[in-house]
């Protein structure tokens, strides 16, 4: 006979499964499923990068060229794209991203906006 149990205020059921699990859990320990809301680590403010939008934002605008700004939000590999190719797009391509920044549409490698905090 299965024992049935009441949901206490730090608890809230699995959104696949139903199980009672921490508010704070980021996946169910009975099904396995990532949960909707599960709070983010990585970052200071919902959808949005840890990483600082002046560094990103002055890294492109002196060292485009060379892709720093790429590598400092951890996209290595357009970074090294960059490096190598960037030449060909005739800077527009260090251009656009200059602009995605001050925007604040860029984003890192884990898809958060990196936005200014300000």
């Amino acid at each position: 006979m299965s024992e049935v149990r009441e949901k206490g205020v730090d608890e809230v059921f699995c959104s696949s499964c139903g199980e009672i699990i921490k508010k704070e859990a980021e996946i169910c320990v009975k099904c396995g499923v990532r949960q909707r809301g599960a709070p983010k680590k990585e970052a200071s403010f919902e959808g949005t990068s840890d990483r600082d939008w002046l560094t990103t934002l002055l890294l492109c605008l002196f060292l485009s060229g060379f892709g720093v700004h790429r590598f400092y939000v951890g996209k290595i590999g357009t970074g090294i794209l960059m490096i190598l190719f960037g030449w060909l797009s005739l800077g527009i391509w260090h251009l656009v991203d200059f602009i995605m920044i001050c925007c604040g549409k860029f984003k890192d490698k884990e898809g958060l906006f990196i936005v200014s905090k300000d």
